[in-house]
């Protein structure tokens, strides 16, 4: 491959000696009782871009540039780069790549970088999305499927059901009401044996006999 320019968020490199491209989806699977795995959409992964550049003082690119130190330069504007943790463009022969992130950088300095320097970068796409707002009508914040609001709680106080019910202990005449003796089991299969008028009656003998006896 012939070397060639590479423009790496803003930064000139004069060759460009290595470019990999990683796409790689990603098929999710989901086990089911019959004993096998169903697989139903493709995730697509960010891409990652893996390159080597090269920059030199004396660049055959960029002649207008050259400077006894524009190594270091270059070197201290990656590492600035890589610290702003800002989204970049690479623009090279091999295309366009936005929103590219840095994700690891090398800078090998030995006796050979004094007027060159190889520098290795990969970079990952950050994938963005944005916030949507949806308004929610008034309807929706009612109960039930009458859309009517939910009503209010009773603020009786406690033991208050209502009732003509006694508040003695002993008097059986009015210790329950109508509705709650019409309701019980016992009630109703002794109404059904003696009659609610015997029933009753006989109640208010007991009731008498008793008080009498007090």
């Amino acid at each position: 491959m012939k070397p060639q320019p590479v423009n790496i968020g803003g930064i000139e490199c004069d060759a460009l000696i290595h470019h990999e491209l990683q796409l790689e989806n990603q098929i999710p699977d989901y086990p089911v009782e019959e004993g096998f795995s169903v697989q139903d959409t493709i995730i697509q992964n960010p891409k990652t871009l893996t390159l080597t550049v090269v920059v030199t003082n004396t660049p055959i690119t960029f002649r207008e540039h050259a400077s006894p130190n524009r190594v270091q330069e270059i070197a201290e504007r990656f590492q600035e780069l890589y610290k702003s943790r800002q989204l970049i463009t690479v623009t090279s022969s091999k295309g366009v790549f936005q929103n590219m992130g840095i994700t690891s950088l090398s800078l090998p300095y030995d006796v050979s970088t004094k007027t060159s320097l190889e520098i290795p970068i990969t970079l990952k796409e950050v994938l963005m999305t944005t916030a949507k707002t949806v308004a929610i009508p008034s309807e929706y914040g009612r109960g039930g499927d009458t859309g009517t609001t939910a009503g209010t709680a009773s603020t009786s106080p406690y033991g208050n059901s209502g009732t003509t019910g006694s508040n003695v202990v002993g008097n059986a005449t009015n210790s329950v009401n109508s509705s709650e003796k019409d309701g019980s089991i016992a009630y109703n299969a002794l109404t059904g044996l003696f009659g609610k008028d015997g029933l009753e009656s006989g109640v208010e003998t007991i009731v008498d006999l008793l008080e009498g006896n007090s």
